[in-house]
């Protein structure tokens, strides 16, 4: 916060300070009254893509998705080492990216804005806190939050890239960006606790221990805040006071590293491995009784009446009624996962490199696109990666268009022009 911000604040209270970053937040004196951060905007409540796994469920389903096979390039940029989870929302598109060409000795983390039909920059790239790796990007309530691996939380203006507030955890190791929910934003250090901030100021609502450390991301829903730890254990905690709901210890499994709890089909998902027994399991959200377990080496992605799992290379989809696989679609390395479902079409990452997209009723592909380069033969392929290059992967759509990062620091924009 500057100077002048505190100035202001002394000067005007509270609800001074809320009207002043209203009307700069949108220019207009009518609007003062909405402050940003509070409420959902109309463009993100449909057929947008607001973080990680798609929302705060890391279910991968977004909602109302307009976006359709097959697809045209419209734009491509180049930032310079890789480019984050992209956030999505009406005409623009958002990301963190590593902007080091190879050249600079380390890390530089920015934040670019960009507009989606010409993929030029809204506003000059900013810089991240201490270039620290780990980062990531969301959107919520109208505006943009980002983290940092040492736990530094800040707040954009999407429209102008002007910082509105940030805030530094004591100690964390974070991972992951934080979740947008009923004008909050929850997120968890890393390091055994998990924090409710409010998303318009970053003043801390609560914090609650946690009995362990995790790197998984921070999943939100009406019932609450879950917090999985490498799929041994998980958290549910309520929403506006992080008084402890549920604490679930489940035995004799190891983790799955990193990955989130997925909520989708009524239940808690989440992915562990024992002895190469590599597993996903769907558990009771109120009794952590086991409900279902299948195979699989990646986290799930749902979509109206289907779950889709992936395991050594076949994605599956299977009813949510009768857990019967309706087609499978098979990876010719061996390793795949699922990063979007939206508009009646399944997005696979298959580990060969290409994106893949596929028709949700039958499962055949209908178009693909080349990320990466075809990995060489015999080399070790996991199906899910989600450290890669100090940023969460995946894509994003919204509008009718399609955001998708590629090697060396490219982010390609698809759509119908």
């Amino acid at each position: 916060m500057g100077a002048s911000t505190r100035r202001t604040r002394r000067r005007l209270g509270v609800a001074g300070v809320a009207a002043v970053m209203a009307l700069a937040f949108t220019g207009s004196p009518q609007a003062a009254t909405s402050v940003p951060g509070r409420t959902a905007t109309a463009a993100e409540l449909t057929d947008a893509t607001l973080g990680y796994r798609a929302d705060g469920r890391a279910d991968g389903l977004v909602a109302g998705a307009t976006a359709a096979p097959p697809y045209r390039k419209l734009w491509s940029r180049d930032f310079g080492t890789v480019v984050s989870a992209p956030v999505a929302v009406g005409d623009k598109v958002y990301a963190v990216v590593n902007a080091d060409d190879g050249t600079e000795g380390g890390p530089r983390m920015m934040l670019v804005g960009l507009r989606v039909g010409t993929g030029k920059d809204l506003w000059p790239a900013v810089s991240l806190e201490k270039n620290e790796t780990g980062a990531g990007v969301s959107y919520g309530g109208g505006l943009l939050y980002t983290q940092t691996s040492r736990g530094t939380i800040a707040a954009w203006n999407p429209t102008t890239g002007r910082r509105i507030w940030s805030v530094t955890l004591d100690s964390a190791s974070m991972q992951y960006p934080p979740v947008w929910y009923g004008g909050l934003l929850y997120l968890q250090d890393g390091r055994g606790t998990v924090f409710a901030l409010r998303a318009d100021t970053g003043a801390r609502v609560w914090k609650a221990p946690l009995s362990q450390y995790s790197w998984a991301p921070t999943v939100v829903d009406a019932s609450g805040v879950w917090i999985g730890f490498d799929g041994v254990a998980w958290h549910h905690l309520d929403r506006r006071t992080g008084a402890e709901l549920h604490r679930f210890r489940v035995p004799d499994v190891s983790g799955a590293y990193g990955n989130p709890v997925a909520l989708g089909a009524g239940a808690a998902w989440m992915r562990s491995s024992d002895y190469g027994d590599e597993s996903v399991t769907a558990y009771d959200r109120k009794t952590g009784a086991t409900v279902r377990k299948l195979p699989a080496d990646a986290t799930p992605a749902f979509g109206p009446g289907r779950v889709y799992v992936a395991y050594r290379g076949k994605v599956r989809a299977y009813s949510t009624s009768t857990y019967k696989a309706a087609w499978t679609y098979t990876s010719s390395v061996g390793a795949a996962t699922v990063r979007l479902v939206a508009g009646g079409y399944v997005y696979v990452e298959d580990a060969d490199g290409r994106l893949v997209v596929l028709d949700r009723t039958t499962g055949k592909t209908v178009w693909s696109y080349r990320r990466y380069p075809a990995p060489p033969p015999m080399s070790p392929i996991l199906a899910e990666d989600d450290w890669r290059g100090f940023v969460v992967p995946g894509i994003a759509t919204a509008k009718g268009r399609l955001f998708v990062p590629g090697a060396e620091g490219t982010l390609t924009a698809f759509g119908k022009r």
